[in-house]
């Protein structure tokens, strides 16, 4: 190599490392909300950024993929998260989560501590210990505090069986995010019996932006949930000609009914919502 072309790739490499530094400070100070529904397959995943910290709730049902669509939003020098969020323990919502907990640093995990007897979650709780993840219960009443809004958890309320539980899904984490003037539902795969619990708490579910549930399964999103939700726009996390026939057509005649604007990761890729400031609107942006 010639002393120029020596020289050039010294510049440059000084050139990368000063930018490093500007980058950090920009996401540290920067207070923008970012809510990406992850295009993961046949799964969940939902990484809400704002600034240098992270919540990431579920993990999809591959950890490669996992990974791959969190490096296109955080940054390669962060390296940790704040908190993850496992909505429930079927593979399909913590796969990802595995390998995120090995390649990243995650502060805590939030789960309802509902057990499973695969393979998979032995795995996930082995290395939420030997990673020592600190670990938390997710139930009613849980505040996540976000510069400028919050997350509340609405459900479920810790009363379940975690040894021997019926339905898995029933057991899912909801959440409801606050920011400002904009509001979002994540509903892991709760179906129309959780929906129905959630509806007799009296609790405030209404929400501008629906997660829905179970992929856009036929055992969830009635039509008594939809009128309590109040929603304008719904994201359907589903992989493409996937097995189980999600989103069922019945669900989606309920979505569209409602004149609410749908988008499907199977169809639009990463559904990206940014919210510049609490009293600004969140828009939507897909990849396709």
């Amino acid at each position: 190599m010639s002393a120029r072309k020596i020289t050039y790739t010294i510049l440059l490499l000084l050139a990368v490392l000063a930018l490093v530094p500007a980058g950090i400070i920009h996401s540290a100070g920067n207070k923008e909300l970012k809510i990406v529904f992850l295009n993961v397959g046949q799964g969940d995943a939902i990484l809400i950024e704002q600034g240098e910290k992270q919540i990431l709730i579920d993990g999809g049902p591959d950890g490669q993929v996992e990974l791959e669509e969190l490096g296109k939003y955080i940054p390669f020098w962060d390296r940790n998260i704040e908190a993850v969020i496992a909505t429930h323990p079927d593979a399909d919502h913590i796969t990802g989560l595995i390998d995120v907990m090995k390649n990243y640093t995650v502060d805590k995990v939030i789960y309802t501590g509902v057990s499973s007897s695969s393979q998979t979650y032995a795995s996930f709780e082995n290395t939420i210990k030997n990673k020592n993840i600190a670990e938390l219960e997710g139930k009613v009443g849980m505040k996540i505090k976000l510069d400028g809004g919050e997350m509340d958890i609405l459900y479920p309320d810790g009363t379940e069986d975690k040894n021997n539980p019926k339905d898995t899904n029933l057991t899912s984490v909801v959440a409801r995010l606050t920011f400002g003037r904009n509001s979002f539902l994540f509903t892991g795969d709760l179906p129309t019996d959780g929906e129905a619990a959630l509806l007799a708490s009296g609790q405030n579910i209404s929400a501008q932006i629906l997660k829905v549930a179970h992929h856009g399964s036929k055992y969830a999103t009635s039509e008594a949930f939809l009128a309590a939700v109040k929603p304008e726009e719904a994201v359907v996390s589903v992989g493409a000609k996937n097995r189980y026939g999600h989103p069922a057509p019945e669900v989606m005649e309920r979505l569209a009914a409602d004149k609410m604007k749908i988008y499907r990761t199977d169809q639009q890729g990463d559904i990206v919502y940014d919210c510049p400031s609490p009293g600004q609107a969140c828009q939507a942006e897909t990849e396709m």
